[in-house]
């Protein structure tokens, strides 16, 4: 399994709400393609900033990587509860993890 996070931010005052986790989560789950292969997501929510942690079944972190981030920009394209919403900070390792091998969940 590989972990990635993203971050979308608020793209105006107006969109900057706070925003429930699970409705979040909701919305992550609707964009998903069965070939993204997503596990579980977590969403972290404050006003005008959210914090994405995908976990993936791919074959590699590049993959992870890759579907993360076509989650998010589907998501951002589909629901108009995020369509003043922004991804600040595009799919990645989270911070202190190797990133070669798989994180284990």
């Amino acid at each position: 399994m590989f972990m990635a996070t993203a971050t979308l931010v608020a793209a105006n005052e107006a969109a900057a709400a706070k925003l429930e986790s699970a409705v979040v989560t909701d919305i992550v789950w609707a964009s998903a393609m069965p070939d993204d292969d997503l596990e579980h997501v977590h969403a972290k929510t404050t006003s005008g900033r959210i914090e994405l942690t995908f976990f993936h079944r791919t074959g590699s972190l590049a993959d992870a990587l890759s579907a993360a981030g076509e989650i998010c920009r589907r998501a951002l394209n589909s629901s108009p509860t995020l369509a003043q919403w922004r991804i600040a900070v595009t799919p990645q390792l989270p911070d202190g993890l190797p990133g070669s091998g798989p994180v284990l969940a």
